[in-house]
């Protein structure tokens, strides 16, 4: 149990967490009082080979134009279509 203190108001109590609580600005949320942080872009790009069904990783740099495991052409970017084919190709062989 907390121990009890005055209020910085001086007229009632509060409990010695609710007063060392940052006061939230009036008709702005606790969310939206916070600055919101930048999603940081990753510096490396992510491919997935239809052909051997590899992935990998190279600097966004970089122009991949085969795959470093099979040496096919049949390269794709990484996103959320090339995941979903991934994932459907790891499923054919359940």
């Amino acid at each position: 149990m907390s121990m009890m203190r005055m209020a910085p108001d001086g007229k009632s109590l509060m409990c010695r967490s609710c007063i060392e609580r940052k006061p939230v600005q009036k008709g702005v949320s606790a969310k939206t009082a916070e600055p919101k942080q930048q999603k940081q872009e990753s510096p490396m790009k992510e491919y997935f080979c239809k052909s051997c069904k590899y992935s990998f990783k190279r600097a966004k740099h970089l122009v991949i134009s085969t795959c470093p495991y099979c040496d096919s052409g049949s390269l794709m970017v990484k996103g959320s279509v090339a995941r979903i084919m991934a994932d459907v190709a790891k499923m054919k062989g359940d």
